[in-house]
């Protein structure tokens, strides 16, 4: 039988994964961040490319839409602050178990008014408090410290019809650094969203890209 250009794709892919399991290499769980109201929209068609570069590498993907994300806002009681359980009861206390069983955090979000979306600010709000330090000294000094397991990672996707997207960017900045958690790819797509025919998946290069981002997860 004549072995196709995709039948000799899909079997050095196997045999990697195979050699992968062999040697005993760790998978990593990858925990995808949609900060879009639009479940299917621009933001998850990056985040979902990630992850299919990821997969090629045998690694779990898994996707979180804020949207349907049972969170109600901080209301800046800091009863969290002794352990870092928040007292709200809704579902961040479950949501917060899969953030720090992930290796890998994907955090996607559309550019609203030069912003985050709402949904986004919540969930850096909810995390950020629940989950930061600080410690004052004898002499005032404040030092912060992280709750959140060392050693995960982020990636963070930003996209808009506008070419101003670095302001959207910094708000997931100042959240990630003050947790310890290092962002290693910032994945910026201007001008796309500006008719509903304008989808993201039509940007080949675009796709390419976030694909690759996927494929050097490790």
């Amino acid at each position: 039988m004549q072995l196709t250009k995709e039948n000799n794709k899909f079997i050095t892919c196997l045999t990697q994964l195979k050699i992968s399991c062999l040697r005993g290499e760790i998978r990593v769980k990858v925990l995808g961040i949609n900060g879009s109201p639009h479940r299917n929209g621009n933001t998850y068609k990056l985040i979902s490319e990630i992850f299919r570069g990821a997969e090629t590498n045998g690694h779990k993907c898994e996707i979180v839409h804020l949207v349907d994300l049972d969170l109600d806002y901080c209301n800046w009681c800091y009863e969290c602050y002794p352990n870092g359980v928040c007292p709200i009861n809704d579902g961040f206390q479950e949501h917060l178990k899969k953030i720090f069983e992930a290796d890998i955090l994907v955090i996607g979000t559309p550019s609203i008014n030069r912003s985050v979306t709402g949904y986004m600010k919540n969930w850096l709000d909810r995390l950020c408090t629940s989950q930061l330090i600080y410690v004052v000294d004898e002499n005032r000094k404040v030092t912060m410290q992280s709750r959140v397991p060392a050693g995960k990672k982020a990636i963070v996707i930003v996209q808009g019809c506008t070419n101003l997207l670095q302001e959207t960017v910094e708000p997931i900045n100042v959240v990630m650094n003050v947790l310890g958690i290092p962002i290693t790819e910032r994945l910026i797509v201007p001008r796309v969203g500006l008719t509903n025919d304008d989808t993201v998946d039509k940007k080949h290069d675009v796709m390419q890209k976030a694909y690759e981002i996927g494929q050097k997860i490790k």
